[in-house]
């Protein structure tokens, strides 16, 4: 928890910071001209003069007109913010249409040289701006006629050089279509190298919360390509990237450093389909995130909403925003209550519950207070930032809590299954031992007691003997076969213990009932693979194919081969390499093709792998070489 507090104590000291501007004190905002003279403009934060403009509803006045402009009612002084949000006299303004804010400040004792710059972001309406009676920016198309008026919404920096006292700002603004009409709340005046700071730190958080976010979505990314089942962080990474889309238009406007600029109507539509996207796979997240299939009328009102808002750009211009904001705010609002309700109902099994509440508080948190502040008409892209900067904090955080349990988990119960798997072998090859050991064995032993006594007593004809004499070598074979069985089993038991041992007492054991040598070798880092790699679950498959591929092996090399059989068992980069080498019988020398090879060539396909055969006047040599299972790799 000391932790979490000290975390949010940096965002809001960097929030802090970041809003590096003064305001003008509280009586000279409630003045129409204000003295700044005195301050020392170099070493001065930017200031936020939107306070104290003359507000002409209706008018469109350039500085000449305003000059012998004369106002049947005194002219109101409002607040540098949409007109939609003033009340003067007790009259309420309609977003639709047009109005000029007038306002003069002293900007320095003398007349000299001096070199400002103002900065100030716009709604979706048009604008011009008149500076000491000359017009520096026009943004859009203004005009006291509706159907004429063409919206722009990128923000304005504009450079002063003057060597007057005052700067007389005048600024028409007209609206069209957007649900506020006017300008933003700040307005903001200082020194270049000032301007370029305050300018840079909003830049700076957003770069960086730009690439933490695109790193957190590479990583989730890159975890689902390696685990394709655990589709929450596929989901996860895609709500990442729907965040990245937003970030260049929020605030500072990123993307005008990179791409031509979009049209207001067109930045709405891509933004819109970017949240009918978040809010579908937030909802696919949370459904991986908690396994359950209930709750389906939830889902399915998201999926309703999503086709619904598909087709909200197709409408007017004048509702279509107003429409586009509500399927935000309510999808918004469910999704969050909803998300809640499954971390209460699931506490006890959901694991990084406190860190994904936080990640879904701070968002509500941000998210609300940004929505709040530009229905206002206040800039409010940076909070909005930080919110996505918290939430993939902190869900991140909750989903690898998450992952970690999910293969703690998995582990235990493998482990559990396997423990009980092999105590059930064992239990069942105990009894099947006993059976086999006190049944077949006790009436083969008395077949073969009897056989011995009767075999030196006279004989009549020669081929009662000889059935004797078969009947006694079968009774020997089925003997040395049932021995082979048990042992058999037993080097299968000590396979799940320890493959390598088990292969080799297995393999020793059938080249010792031929009477042939038999040299088996093992490289150090097969030695440290098998002492890293429990053989347990869903990988006892893939061993029990080795092991049967290696008895073919070794049973082909038994029909053929003579003397002394040489094996090596190594590990090379994620590789599994057996080279096996005999000599043949002469003079039946086979071809690689008449070698018997199907039954091994069918084990090595099962597990991706190869083999060369060569023959070298009477020498024999198999490589094989597979890869290690990609679960397996220690």
């Amino acid at each position: 928890m000391k932790f979490i507090s000290n975390f949010f104590l940096v965002i809001f000291s960097i929030l802090f910071q970041l809003n590096c501007y003064k305001s003008l004190n509280q009586l000279e905002q409630n003045q129409f001209y204000v003295d700044l003279s005195q301050i020392d403009w170099e070493n001065s934060e930017p200031i936020n003069i939107s306070y104290g403009w003359k507000f002409y509803w209706k008018e469109l006045l350039d500085p000449v007109a305003l000059q012998t402009h004369k106002s049947i009612s005194k002219v109101p002084l409002v607040d540098f913010r949409p007109w939609t949000n003033l009340t003067t006299s007790k009259n309420e303004f309609p977003a639709q249409g047009f109005a000029t804010y007038h306002k003069k400040i002293k900007i320095q004792i003398s007349e000299r040289p001096i070199h400002l710059v103002l900065y100030f972001s716009h709604l979706y309406t048009a604008s011009k701006l008149f500076i000491n009676g000359e017009l520096m920016q026009e943004k859009g198309v203004v005009s006291a006629s509706i159907e004429k008026v063409r919206p722009d919404r990128t923000n304005s920096t504009i450079d002063i050089k003057t060597n007057k006292q005052e700067l007389d700002i005048v600024l028409q603004i007209a609206n069209k279509d957007f649900y506020h009409g006017g300008p933003r709340s700040e307005f903001i005046i200082s020194s270049p190298s000032k301007m370029s700071l305050f300018k840079s730190k909003s830049l700076m958080v957003e770069i960086f919360v730009f690439g933490l976010i695109f790193g957190s979505a590479l990583y989730h990314m890159f975890f689902y390509l390696h685990n394709r089942k655990q589709k929450a962080f596929l989901y996860f990474a895609i709500v990442c990237l729907t965040f990245l889309v937003r970030i260049p238009f929020l605030n500072s406007k990123l993307y005008e450093y990179f791409f031509p600029i979009f049209s207001f109507n067109l930045q709405s539509i891509l933004l819109h389909y970017i949240n009918v996207i978040t809010f579908l796979f937030s909802v696919l997240f949370l459904k991986e995130m908690f396994r359950s299939n209930q709750y389906k009328m939830i889902r399915y009102t998201f999926y309703m909403g999503a086709l619904i808002a598909l087709f909200t750009p197709l409408t007017p211009s004048t509702i279509q925003h107003y429409l586009n904001f509500i399927y935000l705010v309510v999808c918004l609002i469910l999704f969050l209550f909803f998300s809640l309700f499954l971390l209460i109902k699931h506490k006890k099994e959901a694991q990084g519950l406190y860190f994904m509440a936080i990640a879904l508080v701070s968002l509500a948190v941000f998210c609300f207070l940004a929505i709040s502040l530009n229905y206002y008409g206040i800039q409010g892209g940076l909070y909005l930032i930080i919110g996505y900067l918290l939430y993939v904090i902190f869900q991140t955080v909750s989903l690898s809590k998450y992952f970690a349990f999910v293969i703690e988990s998995r582990a235990n119960i493998e482990m559990l299954l396997h423990e009980e798997s092999i105590l059930a072998l064992s239990k069942q090859r105990t009894e099947m031992q006993l059976m086999v050991h006190d049944q077949l064995g006790a009436n083969l032993t008395d077949l073969k007691v009897y056989l011995e006594r009767n075999m030196p007593k006279p004989i009549d004809t020669s081929s009662d003997f000889l059935n004797l004499e078969y009947i006694y070598q079968k009774v020997n074979s089925i003997i040395q076969s049932l021995r082979n069985q048990l042992l058999y089993i037993e080097d299968m038991n000590l396979i799940f213990e320890n493959f390598i041992t088990g292969l080799h007492l297995t393999l020793l054991r059938r080249y010792s009932d031929v009477g042939r040598e038999f040299e088996f070798s093992t490289s150090e880092k097969v030695i440290e693979y098998f002492n890293q790699t429990k053989i347990i679950g869903k990988n006892q498959s893939y061993f029990l194919n080795i092991f049967y591929m290696l008895y073919e092996v070794c049973t082909n090399d038994i029909k053929y081969g003579l003397g002394e059989s040489v094996w090596l068992f190594d590990y090379v980069n994620g590789f599994f390499t057996i080279n096996q080498k005999n000599m043949f019988r002469k003079p039946n020398i086979p071809s690689p093709g008449e070698i018997e090879l199907k039954s091994i060539q069918q084990r090595l396909e099962q597990l991706n792998g190869t083999f060369d055969i060569s023959i070298s006047e009477v020498y024999f040599e198999l490589k094989i070489r597979f890869p290690v299972e990609r679960s397996l790799n220690p």
